[in-house]
C-alpha cells in the first residue's frame, strides 16, 4: 500500500517524463498489456495516456490494470495514469 508521501514522490519523478502507452481506440489490447508489464518491470513506475479516442475511462484502465499486472495506481489526472509495481529483482528501487 503506498502512502502519501510514496505517491507525492512517485508523482514528482513522473511530472517531466513521457508516456510510455498509448491507449487508443482499441483499448487496452494483449499487445499493449505486455509492454506495459515490460515497463513496468524494468522502471517500477510507469506513465499511459489515453487518447480521445480511447472508449475506457482512465479509472477503468487503472482499475484493469491492477488486476491484470498487480500494480498499483499512483495517480489518475485528465487522461493520463501512473502505476507503480515493486520489483524485487532490481537493485536500486524508485522508492
Amino acid at each position: 500500500m503506498l502512502t502519501s508521501k510514496d505517491r507525492a514522490k512517485l508523482k514528482s519523478i513522473m511530472a517531466n517524463e513521457d508516456s510510455v502507452c498509448h491507449i487508443g481506440k482499441e483499448g487496452l489490447s494483449d499487445a499493449c498489456i505486455k509492454s506495459i508489464d515490460d515497463a513496468v518491470r524494468a522502471r517500477e513506475v510507469v506513465k499511459i495516456s489515453l487518447l480521445l479516442n480511447c472508449s475506457e475511462s482512465p479509472r477503468e484502465v487503472a482499475s484493469k490494470l491492477e488486476k491484470i499486472l498487480n500494480t498499483q495506481t499512483v495517480l489518475v489526472i485528465g487522461r493520463k495514469v501512473i502505476i507503480y509495481r515493486f520489483n524485487k529483482d532490481k537493485k536500486t528501487h524508485v522508492l
